[in-house]
């Protein structure tokens, strides 16, 4: 509720302060540096192609809400030449580290609160999308239903200024992503995990391992130590998921299942269905109850 109200009331300071201030229709020119030290400049680093801008810092939960749908349109357009650049704004954190956590991997500028200052932002997160001629032909409104609004009116206007090149959309779209509106003991309350009888996890397993040669190790990831129980098993494969995908990404995992066959421990997330979730929906992770040691780990079966 702190992140919600302070967003809000940025937003109303912001707006206050430039309401005579009508935003840009032409893209503003800039220069920031990505992490690495690289410089892009734009808009020639667009090389007259569809582009899409987005601001946000790192404690907008709004802007947070919509990074994995920004995260996808970059993912489905790039092939189709559409640049997507997240200019991170407001920053009091790493924003590497931040995107690490949430398991995101868009193109990231940093150290951009000159350049927002150019686009006359007023909330946070500000979208823009720019078409060839360096015009803004969408901006994000202030309060979209949810995230997945923005990412259909986003990819729609993408496939108009792409023509033949349009990318088909989507026939579905993730849950709205509000891990800001909830707590890790908030996921667990909601979302217990329903018994799995014995009857459909054990053959499921089995086929599972079957699947699994004798001697496969992940190697780049070292040993958890020995697990004695369930509990300890979804606690080192929360660790592992973690590294690979995002500590956000894997609290999204909630509720966790845990079986053992043998020497070997496999650990289940529950993906986007929770408590409903059937085997194999979500992460998976497989390791060795003496040792800890790693066997697989995957984001679904």
């Amino acid at each position: 509720m702190f992140f919600k109200r302070f967003c809000l009331g940025l937003s109303l300071m912001l707006a206050a302060s430039l309401a005579t201030a009508a935003a840009p229709a032409e893209a503003p020119a800039f220069s920031l540096q990505t992490p690495q030290g690289e410089t892009v400049e734009f808009p020639a680093a667009a090389q007259g192609r569809p582009t899409v801008l987005m601001f946000w810092p790192s404690w907008c939960p709004f802007s947070r809400a919509l990074q994995p749908y920004v995260q996808a349109i970059w993912q489905d357009y790039r092939a189709a030449g559409v640049n997507v650049w997240t200019i991170n704004i407001k920053e009091d954190r790493d924003p590497v580290a931040v995107m690490k956590e949430r398991g995101l991997s868009f193109p990231l500028l940093i150290k951009g609160d000159a350049v927002s200052q150019r686009y006359h932002i007023q909330y946070t997160p500000w979208l823009v999308v720019v078409d060839g001629s360096n015009q803004i032909v969408y901006t994000r409104p202030p309060k979209p239903p949810t995230p997945i609004d923005t990412a259909k009116e986003v990819r729609a206007v993408l496939n108009g200024l792409l023509g033949d090149q349009a990318v088909p959309l989507p026939t579905t779209y993730p849950k709205p992503y509000d891990l800001h509106l909830k707590t890790e003991a908030d996921l667990g309350k909601k979302l217990a995990p329903k018994p799995v009888p014995v009857s459909e996890w054990a053959p499921w397993v089995e086929k599972y391992l079957a699947g699994i040669g004798a001697d496969e190790i992940v190697t780049n990831i070292p040993a958890q130590g020995p697990l004695a129980d369930g509990k300890a098993a979804i606690a080192a494969a929360r660790n592992v998921w973690s590294a690979a995908y995002g500590a956000e990404q894997t609290l999204t995992q909630a509720p966790y299942r845990s079986y053992r066959k043998g020497n070997r421990w496999v650990v289940l997330g529950s993906g986007e269905s929770g408590a409903e979730a059937k085997l194999g929906e979500g992460f998976i992770a497989v390791i060795e109850a003496d040792s800890g040691r790693v066997v697989r780990v995957a984001p679904r079966q």
